[in-house]
């Protein structure tokens, strides 16, 4: 099997195969994530109390916010990295990264900062009782000191993959997360540290993560570059970074305030509940986090053509992510019907956690097969420099369907109306993501008024893009 650059792959490799390549590292990469998820809540589990798996739980909306704020770089220096590079511009891809890279690590510094002053109020604020809240703190505090290094972590991330070299990044991942799996029994278990065991494994994790991502740069196996000497800012970058990066961050940032709301409306039916959506929400987002990567791993090659103006390159590439997003999705919804019990009590055997877990995961499975047609067309519009859309569709599950919808059918019909709030919202938000999918193809269709080039060729008086990168 040839192999290729991560250039060479999203520029002249056949259709399905870069798709692939690039995808399969980031899928690999996020089942690791999975597993990391939910290593500490099934070591945690093991204690057999649900007041330390509801603390945990109930302190990842602010770990997620600083995650969110993370994305700023991590999506939109990805996005316009990569139409840099297709459109050969390898200086300002090179200078973008080294802004990318320091500007996120003076932000997680002040994040830290901010959270360590407003950590307690707001750990009340979201809904910990009086049981619930030594945990939530021990987790959180530990956590917060290392914002900057999981921020870091995201943002190098997405730089990598935006130059096709998906295998890098994901192994990256899966070495801070293999480390994270190693220390988390040592820790939680044999130690005796708990909740704060699993904070400080996950921080471990992160930190050799970071340092092989950093590694790629330094060893010179990147066509791009971290070093302090090109931190060039210039307006233009700012505004593509933002433009992207910024709905984004904003759309993780609401996220965390819909599951701030989501917990609060749990805990009016009891820990129990807190701790049961928390292991559901973990188990399903193994099915979530592969569609959700394979659909973002289409972003670098649908940026890259857009900026090189392969229009029938980009068009087959999606072609092929749409239908394999969406046969994943239906492949989880049976797994997910007939052992999704048996996967909740993997992480605890408190019968009445259980109980509430395995309702709420049975009504995910409703919205399920809308989640492939989501994050493809959502991937679509980020790589593509289109905020708005993206941003509609993001948003649309998590708040401006959601949250509506939350308050009135938990007020009209309960504990029912509770776990059926998200697959309803997610089903409208997959309508109004195919809508938008097919506006954008047709506009796009009509702007390239030349044909493209077929996959591979260069259009007279061009070098290809990897002899462009060498000669830079």
């Amino acid at each position: 099997m040839k192999k290729y650059t991560g250039i060479e792959l999203m520029e002249s490799a056949p259709v399905p195969t870069a798709i692939l390549r690039l995808a399969v590292p980031m899928m690999l990469g996020s089942v690791a994530q999975m597993i990391y998820n939910m290593t500490d809540t099934f070591f945690i589990g093991q204690t057999n109390d649900p007041n330390m798996v509801a603390g945990i739980s109930l302190s990842m909306p602010l770990f997620m916010l600083s995650q969110g704020v993370g994305n700023i770089f991590a999506m939109g220096a990805s996005s316009y990295l990569s139409r840099c590079l297709g459109a050969k511009n390898m200086k300002e891809a090179r200078h973008t990264n080294a802004v990318s890279f320091w500007v996120t690590f003076l932000i997680g510094i002040c994040i830290t900062a901010l959270v360590t002053l407003f950590r307690e109020p707001v750990l009340h604020l979201i809904g910990t009782s009086e049981v619930t809240f030594p945990y939530a703190n021990s987790y959180f505090t530990i956590i917060s000191m290392f914002i900057a290094v999981s921020m870091l972590g995201m943002a190098v991330g997405g730089a990598i993959r935006s130059e096709g070299a998906s295998t890098a990044a994901m192994i990256s991942q899966v070495l801070g997360i293999g480390i994270n799996i190693v220390l988390d029994p040592v820790f939680i278990l044999y130690f005796g540290w708990g909740v704060a065991g699993a904070a400080w494994a996950t921080i471990a994790g992160q930190a050799v993560g970071l340092t092989y991502a950093i590694l790629f740069y330094v060893r010179g196996k990147s066509v791009l570059t971290i070093s302090p000497k090109f931190f060039k800012p210039n307006r233009k970058m700012f505004r593509e970074i933002f433009k992207i990066g910024v709905p984004a961050a904003v759309s993780n940032i609401i996220f965390t305030f819909a599951m701030v709301v989501s917990n609060i409306v749990a805990a009016s039916y009891g820990d129990h509940v807190v701790a049961g959506s928390g292991i559901s929400m973990r188990v399903s987002m193994l099915a979530f986090g592969l569609i959700m990567s394979l659909g973002f791993g289409f972003g670098p090659y649908a940026g890259f053509n857009y900026g090189a103006k392969n229009l029938k390159r980009l068009i087959a590439g999606f072609r092929v992510t749409i239908t394999c997003t969406t046969a994943l999705a239906l492949f989880f919804m049976v797994i997910f019907y007939f052992f999704g019990r048996q996967m909740m009590m993997l992480f605890i055997r408190d019968e009445a956690t259980i109980n509430a877990g395995s309702r709420m995961m049975r009504a995910f499975l409703i919205g399920l097969p809308t989640m492939g047609l989501q994050m493809t067309i959502m991937s679509t519009f980020q790589a593509l420099g289109k905020p708005v859309q993206s941003t509609i569709i993001n948003m649309g599950r998590q708040f401006l369907v959601y949250l509506p919808l939350l308050f009135i059918l938990n007020r009209t019909f309960g504990f029912t109306g509770f776990i059926y709030t998200q697959p309803i919202s997610d089903v409208i938000t997959g309508v109004v993501a195919a809508l938008f999918g097919m506006n954008l193809f047709r506009k796009l269709g009509k702007s390239f008024a030349a044909e493209p080039s077929p996959a591979g060729e260069v259009p007279e008086g061009k070098a290809s893009g990897l002899a462009s990168i060498r000669a830079s």
